[in-house]
């Protein structure tokens, strides 16, 4: 799905993916570092089943795939998704790691908890990794709960982390 309009917050303009971002976005979640807790595959570990699920992203009708890009200079520098079940959107989110620590996530979480009221949300749902101590913190801070642990195993590999799924009552 598309934004009818970009997200604008104080340093970003947060717009729908387009099929011209999958080189940022394959950069940002497989890195070792920026994915080191997505489900998403480290580098070494890419595949063509993987690259294929780009294909027709930025028309999927399930999801919105977002892209925070910097309202100064327009360069992508985060991503967001949220998936729509019934009133609840589950939500991932991303921000390049040179940027991390300056309060892009808090920014983006508070853009994404905005939207979704927009849309009629009643709750928001994330699941983050335990050992992701700053997600689990960010989100936190915006007084999701925890409410299910579980587990999730990165693409093609044996990682497995523990997780937890958290909520927010919008």
């Amino acid at each position: 799905m598309k934004v009818e309009h970009n997200i604008e917050t104080p340093r970003m303009i947060i717009r729908s993916y387009q099929d011209d971002d999958r080189a940022f976005c394959i950069s940002l979640w497989c890195d070792p570092v920026n994915g080191k807790y997505m489900s998403d595959p480290s580098v070494d570990c890419l595949n063509e089943k993987y690259i294929k699920c780009f294909e027709g992203m930025e028309d999927e009708d399930d999801a919105y795939y977002l892209i925070a890009t910097d309202k100064e200079t327009g360069a992508a520098i985060g991503t967001c998704c949220l998936f729509p079940e019934e009133d609840n959107y589950d939500i991932g989110y991303c921000i390049s790691k040179h940027l991390w620590k300056k309060g892009l996530g808090s920014e983006l979480i508070q853009a994404i908890i905005e939207f979704a009221r927009e849309l009629g949300g009643r709750t928001l749902t994330a699941e983050v990794a335990d050992e992701n101590i700053a997600s689990v913190k960010l989100l936190k801070k915006f007084d999701f709960e925890s409410y299910k642990v579980a587990s999730y195993k990165k693409w093609n590999s044996e990682v497995v982390f523990d997780s937890q799924f958290y909520k927010l009552a919008l």
